[in-house]
């Protein structure tokens, strides 16, 4: 069919392209030696997991379809650039051809134009959260991520709108507007398409000097229309639970903190050598429904050697809604627990224990996978 002829084309294309990316020098010129300038990567992953789920007696056990990307970080002039991410992601959790066919797509996208020294407008698919510092795992590029899979209230993913980012010597900045994949301009109040409203979302953060340990910063997002705020349900996880016969969702995995309001975020990172602590917390609320959620964390990665760490993290989130106060299963708590070892230059190998538990009521869906608990390990490559 022709939708399979072209699935075999994009395929083909990626392959090609992956190729050049090994192929070409990492900046690329024109003959004349003048920009763009041209800096390929390639971020290359699987994983596997034995995960034990309450309730059920099904093994969530196996390897994960393996992840691609390639990057392309083009400087077009001194004062435009862009990145393209393309991606296979068949375990990111998409529809169900998405999630069943090794084929790459467009993941990432994002136009800059840098306006001033300190100043740089990006338009595209900019990303959308809270998170100042710490480090996310997303597709294939999981190695800013020391453990393998996210927190429960990573309050991030992508979205389509432009934003304002402000970077200077000792503190910066990032206003966002935007909204969710795949929405759609409709007429006001239809919340069927829920194309209606924007996302308005507002960092700042004090960096320090290069020598200072400790960096501090905070963010308040809001929204208008029918949409709710994108973020509120995380971008996904890496742990599979979708069973055969289970009605379980992968982001029942994540806490489902009100959207429909406002969510405030302040985090911290703190970095004594070998150390890398990080702290966050904030609250989720919408006044319409009368939903509140608090939610907290701390992380700490401890380099044992070069080539070695050690890496926790702890996250909370509890439901403060009116008609569930007191009640044990408002809270959710997961532990993380792991090592990473690089083997060789650039191919990091990762082992997790991870323990997650819940309630029938409250911040996340009703499902059996609230609860559950096992390993995980990582092996990826970024060239």
């Amino acid at each position: 069919s022709l939708s399979n002829t072209f699935q075999w084309l994009t395929a083909s294309l990626f392959a090609l392209l992956l190729l050049a990316a090994t192929a070409v020098p990492a900046q690329a010129q024109m003959e004349d030696g003048e920009l763009p300038e041209i800096d390929f990567s390639v971020n290359l992953m699987q994983s596997a997991q034995v995960l034990s789920v309450d309730g059920l007696d099904n093994t969530a056990s196996g390897f994960h379809a393996a992840r691609a990307g390639l990057n392309a970080n083009v400087q077009f002039s001194e004062n435009v650039s862009g990145l393209l991410m393309l991606e296979s992601e068949p375990n990111d959790f998409g529809s169900a051809s998405g999630a069943s066919q090794f084929q790459p797509q467009v993941d990432f996208m994002v136009m800059n134009l840098q306006v001033s020294e300190g100043l740089t407008v990006q338009a595209g698919t900019p990303v959308t959260g809270l998170l100042n510092f710490r480090g996310f795992s997303d597709g294939p590029a999981v190695q800013g991520n020391p453990l393998i899979g996210n927190s429960p209230a990573d309050n991030i993913t992508a979205g389509q709108g432009v934003k304002l980012i402000g970077s200077f010597e000792e503190f910066g900045f990032d206003l966002t507007v935007n909204k969710g994949f795949g929405e759609v301009l409709s007429a006001p109040g239809d919340a069927i398409n829920r194309g209606t409203g924007l996302n308005y979302i507002g960092k700042v953060r004090y960096t320090g000097t290069e020598d200072e340990i400790f960096q501090v910063g905070a963010g308040l997002a809001f929204q208008s229309g029918e949409q709710g705020i994108v973020f509120a349900q995380g971008d996904g996880e890496n742990y599979n639970l979708n069973l055969p016969g289970q009605a379980i969702s992968a982001r029942n995995t994540h806490a489902a903190l009100p959207a429909g309001g406002v969510i405030a975020q302040a985090d911290a990172k703190i970095t004594p050598d070998p150390l890398d602590i990080d702290l966050w917390g904030g609250f989720a609320n919408d006044s319409d429904v009368d939903a509140t959620a608090v939610f907290g964390g701390v992380g700490a990665k401890v380099n044992v050697s070069e080539n070695f760490y050690l890496a926790g993290r702890f996250t909370v989130v509890n439901d403060q809604s009116d008609d569930l106060s007191g009640d044990p299963d408002e809270t959710l708590t997961r532990f993380q627990g792991g090592i990473g070892w690089m083997i060789f230059d650039r191919a990091l190998l990762k082992v997790e224990g991870v323990t997650q538990s819940h309630g029938n009521t409250g911040i996340t869906r009703p499902a059996d996978a609230d609860n559950f608990g096992g390993v995980l390990t990582e092996l990826s490559f970024n060239f």
